[in-house]
């Protein structure tokens, strides 16, 4: 996936869970807050962090753009302050920033790449990923290839229902503000 495939689907998962499991406050007694800006940012905060460092400035060291970001241990971290945060001041940002960061490496199948998900456990080298003209090769598979181009057009569809709900009801500037779907 590149970008709206991350987003939309990132979102709406966390839009789900947040309807479904607090719909009536039953689970905690009070209302969960969700920061979607914080969703969105986590979303692609593996790809923010890893493309330019991987695939840019440090192409000749890692030959690879998936690198820290995209390793289980960078998202059970911000996991685990996010968790830190909520005790100490109830503010749940950095664990939806942590939970987003967790979709996008399902969504990249990570799995697939035991050596970057799981490192350092397995060594501390990440992989050499022979990566090509990535660019060059993400526009010709989402043009040509369904497993691409589709999770790109859902997640963009998402995306689009969210925003033309938001400007539908004004509130964009509580979006922008609070973080507020």
């Amino acid at each position: 996936m590149i970008f709206f495939g991350h987003l939309g689907l990132t979102t709406e998962a966390i839009k789900a869970y947040e309807v479904i499991l607090h719909k009536d406050n039953k689970l905690s007694g009070k209302e969960v807050f969700v920061d979607y800006r914080y969703v969105l940012i986590g979303s692609i905060l593996p790809d923010i962090i890893d493309k330019p460092i991987g695939a840019g400035v440090f192409r000749s060291v890692f030959h690879n753009s998936r690198i820290f970001g995209h390793t289980l241990m960078f998202s059970l971290v911000l996991i685990l302050i996010g968790i830190y945060m909520i005790n100490r001041n109830g503010k749940n940002n950095i664990l939806f920033l942590g939970i987003a960061s967790s979709i996008h490496l399902v969504l990249d199948s990570m799995w697939l790449y035991p050596n970057i998900l799981f490192w350092p456990y397995l060594g501390w080298k990440f992989p050499a990923r022979p990566e090509g003209n990535w660019v060059n090769s993400d526009i010709v598979r989402l043009i040509t290839d369904p497993t691409y181009y589709l999770p790109e057009l859902i997640g963009f569809a998402i995306i689009a229902y969210f925003f033309i709900r938001l400007f539908r009801r004004r509130q964009i500037k509580c979006f922008l503000n609070k973080g507020k779907l």
